[in-house]
């Protein structure tokens, strides 16, 4: 089990402090190679570079042809899940996972690192890039395959439901190449797998760059992100927390202060709650996302005032 949103926070953070730059809600619009750099145009700023590397995931076809290429079509795979209460933890003590097809994994049922239950996902292939909505037919049907693999699940409620998207590709294959004529590095087509060989194919993109153009230089500099799952110490176990904002999820006002501020700050309420775990729990933040939305208020206020 991983805290599969901690996971790219610390990528994005080691990244940044290697001297990395971020720019969000940059959308790529065209690009142009003049032999020795890329000019890129998006929807705030041109940007120069000498390599473009294109892991955009579900827009990674379209990219791709702004590089020139049209070499493949993402065909967006939607994912439902659905969560168990964290009264259903002890119900199983290892992954349940159906025999496999060619085209998914079929509907798994797994404990999570943040104490629950989850089943899912279901593979529905669509044309749409945005649409994460889930389907109330579809829910009840995965319910009903988790009771069927795990009859005492029907005891438990069921505390949050949600999609996601995939960019699967006309082709069962990752596409990973590299076009040396336009300095150009293409990782697309990566599923669901893109967690678990995320460093690997990071090692082989590394590789291709030095080999062909400017050596990055790297240094030892470890980075450990704030915990948040079950299977070590909470910040509430720890002194000096201040005091409890979600009870659901126990989840402190520091934490919830540090996560408006440094170089990955939480940005909105979702990017907070995938920081923090609040919001996350039973009352899906009923309780206190009113709470919540205020110590981040006032963090901007604050930071604002000292600038």
């Amino acid at each position: 089990m991983i805290d599969a949103w901690s996971t790219p926070l610390a990528y994005l953070t080691k990244g940044i402090q290697a001297g990395g730059k971020t720019a969000f809600s940059h959308e790529v619009k065209s690009g142009h190679f003049n032999g020795e750099y890329w000019e890129i145009e998006t929807a705030q700023k041109p940007i120069k570079a000498r390599i473009v590397i294109n892991a955009a995931g579900l827009y990674g076809d379209i990219v791709d042809r702004i590089g020139g290429k049209e070499a493949f079509k993402i065909i967006p795979r939607k994912g439902q899940f659905v969560i168990f209460d964290e009264t259903a933890y002890d119900l199983v003590d290892s992954i349940i996972l159906p025999v496999p097809t060619k085209r998914t994994k079929g509907v798994v049922i797994t404990k999570t690192a943040f104490g629950n239950i989850l089943v899912g996902p279901t593979a529905e292939d669509q044309e749409s890039k945005t649409d994460s909505i889930t389907i109330g037919d579809t829910l009840q049907d995965l319910k009903d395959k988790a009771f069927e693999m795990l009859p005492a699940l029907k005891d438990h409620s069921v505390v949050a439901t949600f999609a996601g998207l995939r960019p699967a590709s006309d082709e069962t294959y990752y596409r990973v190449g590299i076009n040396d004529d336009k300095n150009w590095i293409t990782v697309g087509g990566i599923r669901s797998t893109g967690l678990t060989s995320a460093l690997g194919l990071a090692k082989h993109v590394f590789e291709l760059n030095d080999k062909r153009y400017e050596p990055v230089t790297t240094e030892e500099n470890p980075y450990t992100v704030p915990n948040i799952s079950e299977f070590k110490t909470r910040d509430y176990q720890t002194e000096g927390y201040g005091k409890v904002i979600c009870h659901c999820e126990l989840v402190t006002d520091r934490e919830i202060k540090n996560a408006c501020h440094g170089d990955t700050s939480a940005g909105t309420m979702g990017g907070l709650k995938r920081r923090t775990r609040a919001t996350m729990g039973r009352c899906q933040g009923f309780n206190c996302v009113s709470a919540v939305s205020e110590i981040c208020e006032n963090e901007a206020k604050n930071e604002a005032n000292k600038s």
